[in-house]
């Protein structure tokens, strides 16, 4: 199949559309897959702040989970869940496609590579098929009824061609590990219904997104088990972990368009035999060889999902050893693409980047860096002082804005910034009040500061009206980053 335009692979490696090698250093954000459609923590946290945050930390590229349900269902976000008014008004009254919308357009604003991943047919659990055809789970469906293979494709053709026009939209994941009945195609005398074979499911979907969006790469996972006679089905494995059937039956997309992205675990989500060897963990380096690792000089390997508690909470040490080991093995291979899970502390068995208390696991991202061959961030400069975010929108009953400001690139030595507001359409007294201040940080101390704004309702109004909040005169050794101010659109509480 001939190659085709925008975002390209060869030999293991992906390149954007001038050519350029790119790394992905990437993190799952999940949310709208589950019940409440829309990003995780907004009840505690702004969507521009997280976007900012996760860029902040040195990911590149983001995964996004999404199901039907994010599509079709119209009921509001702030309607599915608690969102804090004060740090996401702009999403209040929204559909989940158009908080998707918002989202999509910020990330790309933002410089973030992002990956689109189909994750279940349905919001309410994981399904191992991308099709449900058993009467007794349409119940699980947007509708409640069938979906089928081609209503799969439809919906991976709808956001491939929505979003075309975002230039960092680089790749859609086509369902997230099946398993169960599915092989990846004949072969097992046990499973002979074509209708759970991966391969040509793939390559279905495949030339639809393709025929919708040229630009796009193609993420497959792998299976469990096939079964055949012919791989070596006794290899512990993971969900999404199985592509040796590729080996003598390759996915057959556009050249330079097919990524390998399997999952991989520790002892935190599942514990596999291999976990309770003698010789663990230098046993499993062989499993990962055999599983997906033996593709990835020929087809760029992508780790999709990988991740755990790293030492707090879960089993303790031997997820920490099981992080290390895979990290090692990911080097040994040359390998620096991946999307950790996830960003948010609320996985049940993995926990996040962040911790309960929204703190940055910093034990975690150490990992991180090394996996990708980044330098340690510089604790020896007193780093860059930024808004988070350029704009801000409230409506005008919500009480209060609050607007953050980060330390990135460094925390060595005490710091402040000078912040102050400025009127703009929206007067100080009538509509706001006006502030000014230092926010300052301690040697050591690189967690955000925020500054919140009283918005006035008093004085009713009807469209929107704007004032600044500009950053100065930052000391200590600090750079002043950009952005260094902020408009904040207040919408008036009249119609």
């Amino acid at each position: 199949i001939a190659a085709g335009a925008g975002y390209t692979t060869q030999s293991g490696k992906i390149h954007d559309p001038a050519g350029q090698e790119i790394q992905l250093r990437g993190i799952s954000h999940f949310g709208f897959n589950a019940d409440i459609l829309q990003p995780q923590y907004l009840w505690s946290m702004g969507w521009k702040e997280q976007i900012a945050q996760i860029k902040s930390l040195g990911f590149n590229a983001v995964r996004v989970p999404f199901v039907p349900d994010t599509l079709y269902v119209t009921t509001t976000v702030n309607q599915l869940s608690w969102v804090d008014p004060g740090k996401n008004a702009d999403l209040l009254g929204k559909t989940p496609l158009q908080v998707l919308d918002l989202w999509m357009a910020e990330a790309d604003r933002q410089g973030l590579y992002i990956l689109l991943d189909f994750h279940s047919v349905a919001k309410a659990r994981q399904y191992p098929t991308w099709f449900v055809d058993t009467p007794a789970d349409f119940g699980i469906t947007w509708n409640g009824q069938a979906y089928t293979e081609d209503h799969w494709v439809r919906d991976l053709k709808f956001v491939a061609q929505r979003y075309a026009h975002l230039p960092r939209f680089f790749a859609i994941d086509l369902y997230n590990e099946p398993n169960g009945k599915v092989r990846w195609s004949a072969g097992d005398p046990n499973m002979t219904e074509a209708k759970y074979y991966w391969k040509p499911a793939v390559e279905k979907a495949a030339a639809g997104i393709l025929q919708s969006n040229p630009n796009l790469l193609i993420f497959v996972q792998g299976i469990t088990a096939n079964w055949d006679g012919v791989e070596n089905s006794g290899v512990p494995m993971n969900w999404g972990e199985n592509f040796q059937p590729h080996a003598y039956q390759p996915i057959n997309v556009a050249a330079g368009k097919l990524v390998l992205t399997p999952h991989t675990y520790g002892p935190d989500v599942y514990v596999k035999s291999s976990f309770g060897a003698v010789n663990f963990p230098a046993n499993l380096a062989a499993h990962w060889e055999t599983l997906f690792g033996q593709f990835s000089a020929q087809v760029p390997v992508v780790v999709g999902e990988w991740g755990g508690r790293y030492g707090q909470g879960g089993v303790g040490q031997a997820d920490v050893t099981w992080q290390n080991a895979f990290v090692d093995y990911l080097l040994s291979k040359g390998i620096r693409n991946s999307f950790y899970w996830c960003y948010s502390p609320n996985s049940g068995d993995t926990g996040g980047i962040l911790t309960d208390a929204l703190e940055v696991r910093e034990d975690k991202m150490t990992l991180l860096r090394r996996h990708w061959g980044a330098p340690p961030a510089p604790a020896s400069q007193p780093g860059t002082l930024a808004l988070a975010a350029a704009s801000y929108t409230v409506a005008q009953n919500a009480g209060s804005v609050t607007i953050n400001v980060s330390r990135a690139g460094g925390s060595a030595g005490a710091v402040s910034v000078r912040f102050e507001t400025a009127s703009g359409t929206a007067r100080a007294r009538a509509d706001y009040s006006a502030k000014r201040g230092t926010l300052s940080w301690a040697a050591g101390d690189a967690t955000a500061r925020s500054i919140t704004i009283a918005i006035s309702n008093t004085t009713p109004f009807t469209g929107s009206k704007s004032f600044l909040v500009n950053l100065s005169n930052a000391h200590g050794g600090a750079v002043l980053g950009t952005p260094k101010s902020v408009t904040v659109t207040i919408n008036g509480s009249l119609p």
